[in-house]
């Protein structure tokens, strides 16, 4: 992502790092989509807690409400027998 701004007729732009997850994780010997489930949680898990730091309320809530779908579809696709959630809710 990239934002600019135009002051005095001149173009200042900023580009905006990103923070990636290493794309790895160990196999074991149970279920073989048990390891990007995990992956996938924890992204939406750190989106999640980095949302509470961003300061407009318009895009803290639009990134929970975007995070709240995610975790949805996390539960969908890995069934019945896994419970996704908050750590209370999780018990």
């Amino acid at each position: 992502m990239v934002i600019c701004f135009r002051v005095g007729g001149i173009e200042h732009c900023y580009y905006i790092p990103v923070i990636e997850w290493p794309p790895w994780w160990p196999h074991g010997p149970g279920p073989v989509n048990y390891p990007q489930l995990l992956q996938d949680a924890t992204l939406v898990a750190t989106v999640q807690s980095l949302a509470a730091r961003v300061e407009d309320q318009g895009v803290r809530e639009a990134i929970l409400g975007g995070s709240r779908i995610a975790t949805q579809a996390l539960q969908e696709r890995a069934g019945d027998h896994v419970r996704i959630g908050e750590p209370d809710a999780a018990r």
